[in-house]
C-alpha cells in the first residue's frame, strides 16, 4: 500500500467513536506484522511526546488505528474517541495475536502455588504476568497440555489440603479467564505425565496412593467429557515425560516400581492401542522434559542416582531409532517445562534440592548451542507450559 503523508490529530478529529470502530474493522485483513512493529514505535514516541502528532510522520494507512490504540486516555484530550479506538482495536489485535508461550502452575521456592500464568513473546523476549483465578481445587504435581480449542487442561495432583492423590481434571480458558471442571480421571494420579495428541488428552503413568507407581493410561475427549482406559505401558513410571511425535507418543525415564531412574521409552501407537520399546537413553533419568523439534525427540535435564542432578540434552530420531547427545543446559535443573516455538526449544524453571528456578534456556538447533533467555517473573517447578 503507497505511503500516505496524513494530517491527524486526536482533539479534532471529526469521526464518531462508533466509525472510527468501524474504519477499524475494515482495515483488520490489511495489517500486517511489520505494520504492528512500526505502530508500536510510533505509539511509544506518543506517550512521551503527547505534542507529537501524525502529520509530521510519513505512514501507511493502516498504522494509524494501531497507533491511535496504544495511546492512554487519560494522556490526550479526545478520551472518548480514543477510548473506541483502543477498545475495539484491543479486541481486534487480541485474535490475530501472535503464538507465545504460556507458563502456569507449579510450586514457588516458598512451596506456594503461583496463582499467575505469564506469557513470553520471542520477538521482545519479555514475559508478561497475568492474575488467574485459583484452581477449584488447590493441588500441586498437577499436569498440563492445551488443545485446539485454547484451553488449558489440568489433571490429576496432590490436594493441598490433606496431600491425598487426586483424580480431578480440570479446564481454564485463556479467552474468559475462567476454570471449569469436566469428568475426574478413573485413577487418582500425581507425578504422571500429560500429553495432547489427536484433540484428545493422555494421562500417564505416575503415582497413586495405595497403589505406588503407575503404569496405567488413560485418554480424555472434550467431546464427550469422558476418559477412557488405553493399554497399559510395559514399565511403572512415575516422574515421566511424554511427548506426541508423528502420531505416537512417547514414554521417556522416569521412576520405575522399585525406585530405579530408568532409561528405557516406550512408544505408543493409539491405532494399534499398543506400546513397544525403542532405543533406551545414554542416561537414566527422571523428573525431565520433553518437546519435539524438526520431527525429533528432545529429552531435557532431570536427575538420576549416578550423576544426580542433569544438565545433559538428548535428541532422538524416529528413522533411525538412535539417541544423540547435542548441546547441555547451563544450569542442571530438575522438574522443568519444555515446549518449541518459532524453531527453537525454550526450556523454563525448575529446581535443585535448594532452590527453585527462574532461569530460561534457548535452544538453536542451527548452531547447537544454548543462549540464555529473560527469566521468569516468578521462579517456578513442576509447572505446565503449552503455546497459545
Amino acid at each position: 500500500m503507497a505511503a500516505n503523508r496524513l494530517s491527524v490529530r486526536l482533539a479534532s478529529a471529526n469521526l464518531s467513536p462508533e466509525q472510527l470502530c468501524a474504519f477499524i474493522d475494515e482495515l483488520a485483513p490489511l495489517l500486517s506484522d511489520a505494520a504492528l512493529r512500526v505502530a508500536e514505535e510510533h505509539a511509544n514516541r506518543l506517550v512521551v511526546q503527547p505534542e507529537w502528532v501524525l502529520s509530521e510522520v510519513l505512514l501507511s494507512p493502516d498504522l494509524v488505528p494501531h497507533i491511535l490504540a496504544q495511546l492512554p486516555t487519560k494522556a490526550h484530550a479526545a478520551k472518548g474517541t480514543c477510548r473506541a479506538w483502543r477498545r475495539g482495536w484491543k479486541e481486534t489485535l487480541a485474535r490475530r495475536e501472535r503464538p507465545r508461550l504460556v507458563v502456569i502452575g507449579g510450586e514457588d521456592s516458598e512451596g506456594e502455588f503461583p496463582s499467575s500464568l505469564e506469557r513470553y513473546d520471542p520477538s521482545t523476549n519479555e514475559w508478561e504476568e497475568e492474575a488467574v483465578a485459583p484452581m477449584p481445587t488447590a493441588r500441586r504435581y498437577v499436569r498440563t497440555g492445551v488443545l485446539l480449542d485454547g484451553k488449558l487442561y489440568v489433571a490429576g495432583g496432590q490436594d493441598e489440603a490433606d496431600g491425598a492423590t487426586s483424580n480431578l481434571a480440570e479446564r481454564y480458558d485463556l479467552a474468559t479467564k475462567s476454570w471449569e471442571s469436566v469428568v475426574p480421571m478413573a485413577t487418582p494420579r500425581e507425578n504422571h505425565a500429560v500429553a495432547v495428541h489427536d484433540g484428545k488428552v493422555y494421562a500417564v503413568g505416575g503415582f497413586s496412593d495405595g497403589v505406588g507407581r503407575l503404569s496405567s493410561v488413560e485418554r480424555y475427549d472434550p467431546a464427550t467429557n469422558a476418559w477412557e482406559a488405553v493399554a497399559p505401558m510395559a514399565a511403572d513410571r512415575a516422574a515421566v515425560s511424554v511427548a506426541a511425535l508423528d502420531g505416537k507418543l512417547y514414554a521417556v525415564g522416569g521412576f520405575d516400581g522399585g525406585g530405579g531412574r530408568l532409561s528405557s521409552v516406550e512408544r505408543y501407537d493409539p491405532t494399534a492401542n499398543a506400546w513397544e520399546a525403542v532405543a533406551p537413553l545414554a542416561a537414566a533419568r527422571a523428573n525431565l522434559a520433553t518437546a519435539v523439534l524438526d520431527g525429533k525427540l528432545y529429552v531435557v535435564g532431570g536427575f538420576n542416582d549416578v550423576d544426580g542432578l542433569l544438565s545433559s540434552v538428548e535428541r532422538y530420531d524416529p528413522a533411525l531409532d538412535a539417541w544423540e547427545a547435542v548441546a547441555p543446559l547451563a544450569a542442571a535443573r530438575a522438574n522443568p517445562a519444555a515446549a518449541v516455538l518459532d524453531g527453537k526449544l525454550y526450556v523454563v524453571g525448575g529446581n535443585n534440592e535448594n532452590e527453585d528456578f527462574s532461569s530460561f534456556e534457548r535452544y538453536d538447533p542451527a548452531t547447537n548451542a544454548w543462549e540464555a533467555a529473560a527469566p521468569l517473573t516468578t521462579a517456578r517447578s513442576f509447572h505446565g507450559i503449552s503455546v497459545a
